[in-house]
Parts: C-alpha cells; structure tokens; sequence
C-alpha cells in the first residue's frame, strides 16, 4: 500500500533535474540509453561496472558521529547507516510515499491495530536471519535511545505473534505512522549484534541492507561491501562503496573533476558554479527538504520577548542572502519552515519584503533603543555558507540598533552548546524529510527532542497533537497551516530558505536517482559506463 502523496507537485519534482555540465550532457538519459542501460543490468549485477570499475567513491563534507541508526542525527552518518539497515518500509522514489520493505504485507483494523508479516529469509549481516523479535526490539530500542521516541510515543502495545508477524496497537489514530516507519534511521537492528557490542552499535553493523561495513578510519573514510545475502540483491551493482570525508570544498570539486572520486552528495551552490562547466561532471538538483534558518533562544536575555523576536525577523532580508550565500538558487521561506511545494504550505508571505521600520517599531514597543540589545550568533564552522549568512545577518541586525557578533564553532563544541540551549541565536538547517509532523513536531513542541530554542506555546502543543492523530488529509492540512501562522507571530526561528538537494557525479556515473530527502539509498541502482 502507497501512502498518500504529500507534494502536489511530487511527480514534476522527482523528474526535475538542474542540469549542469558542458559538452551537451543531460542529467537525465535519454530513451535509447535508458533501454540500453535496462539490457545490461543483469551482467553488471555481477561487478557494478562495464568498464572494469569496481568501487564508487563519494565524497562527503563531514565525518560520521557514529554508526548507530538510532542515536544519529547528523546527515554524514545518516548518508553512511541508511546504505547498510534497512527499516519496515522506505521512501519511494515517487516523493511524499512509502513502500515496503522488509515488511511483505500488511493489515491495518479499525486505525490503530497493524498487522506486519514480514519477508522471510532476510539475512543480517551476521548471517542470522531477521525474525519479529528483532523488530520489537528494534522499535523499543529507538524508543528507550529517546532521539526518535516521539515516532512511536503512540504505541500501547506491541509482540511478535510468531516469528514473521508483529503486532502493533496504538493508542489512537496517529496518521505519519507508517512514514515514521519508513525513516531511514528507524532501522530494523540485529539484535544479538546490539548485545554482543554493550548495547551500542556506534562501531558496529547490526544491519541487512545493501551493503555490509569493511572498514571504518574515522576521519577519513568508511568502506562498505556488496552484502550477497541482501534480500533485494538483484538490484545492488556496485560490489564496494567507499565513503570519504573531505571537508574542503574546493578540494571535494577538484578531486570529482580528476576522478578521484566518483560523487559528492549534498553539493553547495559554491560547488556547483565551480564545476557546472567541466565536461566530466554532471549535476543533478531537485527541490529538497533542508531548510535554514536562525534559531532564536527563547530563554535568553533579550529574545524571550516574542516582539523582539519578531523584529528580528522583520529585520532580515532573505533574498539578500539567498543571492550572496546560495546563488539565488534557495527558495526563500517567507512563513514558516513547509515550503511553497508542500500541500501544507501556508502562503502568509508575512516575512516576503525586509521591513527596518516595523523592526524598529517593535523593538520600542519592547522597551528597547539603539544599542541596548547585544546577542551571539553561532555557527558550525564545517558549514561556512552558515557562517556567511550568519556575518550578513549580523549586519542586517546592526541597522535595526541590535549589536551582534559571530562565533563560528567547531560541529562537535557548536551541536553540544545548541543541545544545552548555551546560545542567543545559531544559523543552522533541519531536513523535513516527508510528513507535515516532521516539519514541526520535535522543534516546536514543548520539550521536543530538537527544540533547541526552547519554545513553548499551549496552544501549538495541542495543535501539534490534533495533526497527529487526524486522518483526513483536508482537515490535517489545515491543521498544520494554524501552526505556522502562530510561529509566525511568536518567531522562535527567522525561516530563511529551502535549499535544493543537489548530487555531482562523473559522468559514467549512471542509475542514480536524486532524491528530495537526500535519500543515499539509490546507490544500489548505479552502475558505470
């Protein structure tokens, strides 16, 4: 069963290709190539190349926290886990649906009891095959880890009723259900591999997927092999994928451009306008689902008045930063986070134009003149489009009378402060992934797992509430359509942009699928000419 599709415009969206490269090459092949490429799966099943190549290299910005599906929440691990566990379902290629994956069918009575029978013979990597207890397992490990216990908060009661079923009733409707289920970090675990490593999995492989973890030098790169056993085999064709951290952008351009590496995931616009010209190198972009924005601490001296948020807000001109930091090529957030393509998009255009007056207004309004408001702003230094557009907002600030400086911070020392809400204000980026919830629910829920602005509004808890368990899509919209009308006005976050999700890659890189949620998993499909 396909889950409903969120995005109106899901269907363009997936075929949208940006395409960016000399010598007359297409990001998309065309109908004689494609048939031609259909033939000769069967033989590059066997060793992933037609050329003798064995071992696809994709550069990524940053190093992986750790291995553990469910402790992660940095894209550099995410892109890693996601190629070697697999969950019960899985993002289609048709954004906004799910499909199934290890599960092989499924019932669901009266909305809150399903029933998942499951593929046998699916294989860990260890050799051992999957059973219910390891999705039982599986699903209480993420909630006890508590970095995605809200995706399953709705559960009351859950077994495996033999070794292929498991049942699970909920406590009442919960409608992104089965899209949590298809999260790529609410991976089915091998039990006996958790327990065998304490109970961790940040060095290990408990997982069935493609591909199986050779080797780890943190740092520099991850290695991981073809599994043989994999249950979808017949679709995996490149026998090793290797992984390599190079934090330097000029240095990820310049090593795809030589060929020595084969792609680069998630590649900026900085990237882009250095290789669109290089006639090796093709460029695919699709609206995607991470956004930026500057956070606003809640609690802090200053900006637990929503009016002095809110002038914030009015104070910065997104466009501005949008042309100087991503090329023009965002799309500038002028409500809240759901962008225009979303079918919960709001369309309230309340921050569209830069407003230096009504800043000002509200800042007096609050009791404050030039001068008296004086805020941090930090970033993750490995991310220095944050850091430029957090010295631009910087000078945007300086005209409405509020003085601010920027500290740029390494990842690990910035991630730690934002956790502990040790800031005034940090430039950072979510992903949205799919349903309406995961825009919205953990950042802005009170106590939510990534609130790290430490808002708090009763009334949006309930809202957040209602979006959950309503089902009829009309009515669930319009939910989510009231909860950012309210962000809008309260202004813990100033939206800035959604970026598009762009993937370079050589150009006898071929069967790749660019994905708006940054999905990796289509590196099962590639093959090279």
């Amino acid at each position: 069963m396909r889950r409903k599709k969120l995005y109106a415009v899901a269907a363009a969206v997936a075929v949208l290709a940006l395409t960016a490269c000399g010598g007359g090459q297409t990001a998309q092949p065309s109908a004689a190539s494609s048939a031609a490429a259909s033939g000769t799966e069967a033989s590059l099943a066997a060793s992933g190349t037609a050329s003798g190549k064995d071992t696809l290299i994709v550069a990524k910005q940053s190093d992986p926290s750790g291995l553990d599906p469910h402790v992660v929440t940095d894209a550099a691990a995410i892109i890693c886990i996601e190629n070697m566990y697999d969950g019960l379902f899985e993002y289609s290629k048709t954004y906004g649906d799910v499909e199934k994956a290890l599960v092989e069918d499924y019932t669901v009575e009266g909305d809150t009891h399903y029933i998942f029978k499951l593929r046998q013979g699916v294989k860990f990597h260890s050799g051992r095959e999957m059973k219910a207890e390891d999705v039982v397992y599986s699903i209480q490990r993420i909630i006890d880890q508590g970095v995605r216990a809200s995706h399953f908060e709705q559960i009351e009661s859950m077994e495996a009723a033999d070794d292929y079923t498991v049942d699970i009733t909920l406590k009442e409707p919960f409608a992104p259900f089965l899209t949590y289920l298809a999260h790529p970090m609410n991976a089915i675990v091998d039990k006996d591999v958790v327990e065998a490593n304490g109970g961790s999995l940040a060095k290990a492989d408990g997982g069935s997927s493609a591909f199986k973890l050779e080797n780890w030098t943190p740092g520099s790169q991850l290695d991981l092999v073809k599994f043989d056993e994999f249950w979808n085999v017949k679709d995996t064709t490149v026998p090793k994928v290797v992984f390599k951290t190079i934090e330097d952008a000029t240095a990820r351009s310049t090593a795809l451009r030589n060929g020595e590496v084969d792609m680069i995931m998630d590649v900026t616009e900085q990237e882009v306008a250095v290789m669109k010209s290089s006639q090796d190198v093709v460029i695919e972009s699709v609206p995607g689902t991470f956004w930026e924005y500057l956070g606003m601490n809640c609690e802090s001296q200053f900006l637990s008045d929503p009016k002095v948020r809110e002038a914030v807000s009015y104070a910065i001109d997104r466009e501005m930063i949008n042309k100087a930091v991503k090329m023009g090529n965002a799309t500038v957030l002028a409500d809240a986070n759901i962008p225009p393509t979303h079918a919960a998009y709001v369309g309230n255009n309340k921050f569209a134009a830069r407003d230096v007056e009504k800043a000002k207004s509200l800042l007096a309004e609050a009791g404050y003149k030039d001068g008296d408001i004086t805020v941090t702003i930090k970033a993750g230094s490995d991310w220095q489009y944050q850091v430029d557009a957090a010295q631009m907002i910087k000078q945007q600030l300086a005209d409405i009378g509020i003085k601010a400086e920027v500290s740029a911070m390494e990842s690990g020392l910035f991630f730690d402060d934002l956790n502990k809400g040790n800031f005034d204000m940090t430039v950072c980026g979510w992903s949205g992934f799919v349903d309406e919830d995961e825009y919205v629910y953990n950042l802005f829920k009170t106590g939510g797992a990534y609130n790290q602005q430490l808002y708090s509004n009763p009334e949006v808890d309930e809202l957040l509430e209602e979006g959950r368990r309503t089902l009829d899509e009309t009515a669930r919209t319009e939910v989510y359509k009231k909860i950012q009308t309210i962000l809008e006005d309260d202004c813990p976050m100033a939206f800035l942009y959604m970026n598009n999700y762009a993937v370079a890659m050589r150009n006898n890189v071929k069967g790749y699928t660019v994905h708006p949620t940054g999905t990796t998993r289509p590196i099962r499909d590639i093959y090279f000419e």
